[in-house]
């Protein structure tokens, strides 16, 4: 019996070596280090940065190249006498070109972001007043000729509310290697 129960012993701590084998060969499930999930926010935010600057220094440089185009879009929202939409018009693409210059330099970058926040949700806010009372107008946001439709104020009200969380993830999540600088 001691040669059966050793064949067993034998059979098994092959069988067992094989296993190990296998499990050292397949890969683990590992934790993220803290350093590493730091990093990965830091790029993420830095990214985040780079695309809201750059849509709205997009969006800033097509309304300042055609600022009498964009005043006479805001003409129906009615917010404004129609004297102050041609002082407003240059005034908004200047601010949305000023955020987006902002959001990307690093030492005023919070500035950029509260100023891209701000303005993300006064577009909302003007874009839902409108819709609310029966305005079906193009935003005028990114210039060209887009056909008014509640559907498209919609999706532009969709729009900023991302812009406005991106904006505000940049504010929240700083983006610096060490969170005690």
């Amino acid at each position: 019996m001691s040669v059966k129960s050793d064949n067993r012993l034998e059979k098994n701590t092959a069988g067992d070596k094989e296993k190990i084998a296998i499990l050292r060969a397949t890969p683990t499930r590992q934790m993220i280090s803290p350093d590493r999930l730091r990093k990965i926010q830091l790029w993420c935010i830095v990214l985040i940065r780079f695309v809201l600057g750059g849509t709205f220094l997009f969006a800033g440089a097509i309304k300042a190249g055609a600022s009498e185009e964009f005043a006479l879009a805001l003409v129906p929202f009615t917010i404004l006498p129609e004297a102050w939409t041609g002082p407003f018009a240059v005034t908004l693409a200047w601010t949305e070109i000023a955020a987006g210059l902002l959001i990307l330099l690093p030492r005023v970058h919070r500035i950029g972001s509260a100023l891209i926040l701000f303005l993300a949700l006064v577009f909302i806010g003007v874009l839902t007043w409108a819709l609310s009372n029966g305005l079906i107008v193009s935003c005028g946001c990114f210039g060209g000729d887009e056909t008014p439709s509640a559907a498209a104020m919609q999706l532009a009200i969709l729009r900023d509310v991302g812009i406005a969380s991106a904006a505000a993830l940049t504010l929240v999540f700083r983006a610096r290697p060490n969170p005690n600088n």
